[in-house]
């Protein structure tokens, strides 16, 4: 069944974008765009016309002069749909479901339906559009002490969203209203996933360290943390160490994590650091070490994945970016590593809308998986899907896709962040999990190597993969 989709001639680059990515990428429907002078979406399947679904449009409406500006973000507080009491059939994280874009319709309703027609005031398009290209984050200037967005900035954050993947709720709108209207009408089947990334920022913690700093880190295990056994595994790693046996170092981690990968039939991808634009900061190890070298082809060996870690300083900066990318493939393919695609993610989750994405697409890179806030963990896109990424500023679609990240361990533990418990922790990853799940979506989790160090981190993330 191929769909007609009847649209405005307004932002044509921001409609091709946003209608493939719905109907192509996210529920797999042949379609076909037809411009003409009209302020709505209509949808009718190609033979039975007499059906239609109104789709109403409030961000594509918005004059040229207004586009990219305060005016063009959604007013607050949203309006909020009690999408059970019109879709029953519809899977939402909640009973209402926030209105990003819309207008509401006769009678203050948000969904209207006559005997062969289905009239929706929520802006679906504009405001899933609105969600995956991060379009608030060139529009509003507040960023954090890392020069990021801070997800306290969000409007997702802000009405209370954040933790909730409402793209994939719109798109269930969407599908189960056109149900109502083709009956015989089939989505994409998709299937639940898990993404493991591991930023190597300190893959050694011990070898090419100052042995006082060392000693200071595990007086600091005892007198701060309360944690004997792991400042007795500390000065036995320096001890080993010190003798030559760089495998001993505390920070290698990277078989326990590749063993608990395989248990659940999952792949890790590990992100390395290939320049140093801001010092220690993107830590102390070059790709040149014999050690990282051979640590590089160990993972390749046993089919995990590697991948870029861009440096601080970089995602603003074009050449760094397609720099460091080049000495990445260079070293990989010095050790006979080669992979049909290639990703990675921003060191200290530093990125920019949309200067960053266009800089790791003129370096040939694969995907971005940097999406998701420092300070709270959630959808910052609102999905969990990946996808393609659209440029605002240049309005074109690009090659690379966004593999959202969903969770950060550091935000969940960090004091500066969420703070929380190793049980509260658990609690969050499962519903998230459950969440993911109900969307046959992607779960994507960030674990770094040198956060697995005590009984209790190492016992919190075997328990977190195995019942993933």
């Amino acid at each position: 069944m191929t769909l007609l989709v009847r649209h405005p001639v307004t932002y044509r680059e921001e409609r091709l974008y946003i209608y493939h990515v719905v109907f192509k990428e996210f529920l797999g429907f042949d379609y076909r765009l037809i411009a003409e002078e009209r302020r709505d979406t209509l949808i009718t399947a190609e033979g039975e016309e007499a059906w239609q679904l109104i789709v109403s449009e409030v961000l594509f409406q918005i004059p040229a002069e207004k586009w990219l500006s305060n005016e063009s973000l959604p007013a607050q507080p949203l309006e909020r749909w009690k999408v059970s009491n019109d879709l029953p059939e519809v899977s939402t994280i909640s009973r209402e479901i926030e209105v990003i874009y819309g207008i509401r319709l006769e009678g203050g309703h948000f969904y209207l339906q006559d005997d062969n027609e289905i009239t929706l005031g929520l802006d679906i398009f504009g405001s899933i559009f609105f969600m995956l290209t991060r379009y608030e984050e060139i529009v509003k200037k507040d960023r954090d002490q890392h020069d990021r967005f801070p997800a306290i900035a969000s409007l997702a954050y802000q009405e209370g969203f954040l933790e909730r993947p409402i793209v994939n709720e719109y798109l269930e709108i969407l599908w189960w209203s056109m149900k109502r209207l083709w009956p015989n009408l089939e989505r994409k089947k998709r299937e639940f996933q898990v993404y493991l990334s591991h930023d190597v920022d300190w893959p050694l913690g011990i070898a090419g360290n100052n042995p006082l700093r060392v000693l200071k880190t595990a007086a600091g295990d005892v007198l701060k943390r309360k944690d004997f056994y792991l400042s007795m595994r500390r000065l036995k790693s320096l001890a080993k160490v010190s003798m030559g046996n760089v495998d001993a170092d505390i920070n290698n981690t990277f078989d326990f994590i590749m063993d608990l990968s395989e248990r659940k039939g999952l792949r890790s991808a590990f992100y390395f650091i290939a320049d140093h634009t801001a010092g220690e900061v993107d830590g102390i190890y070059h790709l040149d070490n014999p050690w990282i070298r051979k640590l590089m082809r160990k993972i390749h060996k046993r089919e995990h994945e590697i991948g870029l870690h861009a440096s601080y300083n970089s995602f603003r900066n074009p050449d760094q970016i397609k720099k460091e990318f080049k000495r990445l493939i260079l070293v990989a393919e010095e050790e006979n590593i080669y992979q049909e695609s290639w990703g990675g993610r921003q060191h200290y989750l530093r990125w920019e809308a949309p200067a960053t994405w266009q800089a790791w697409e003129e370096a040939g890179l694969t995907y971005d998986s940097t999406l998701t806030y420092a300070d709270r963990v959630g959808f910052r896109c609102g999905v969990c899907f990946e996808y393609p990424v659209f440029n605002l500023l240049q309005r074109k679609t690009l090659k690379l896709r966004e593999r959202p990240l969903i969770i950060m361990e550091g935000t969940m533990f960090g004091k500066e962040y969420m703070g929380l418990s190793h049980e509260e922790s658990i609690s969050l990853l499962r519903r998230l999990v459950e969440t993911c799940k109900l969307f046959n979506g992607h779960f994507s989790l960030l674990w770094h190597n040198s956060s697995l160090l005590s009984k209790r981190e190492l016992e919190l993330y075997s328990n977190v993969i195995m019942n993933i």
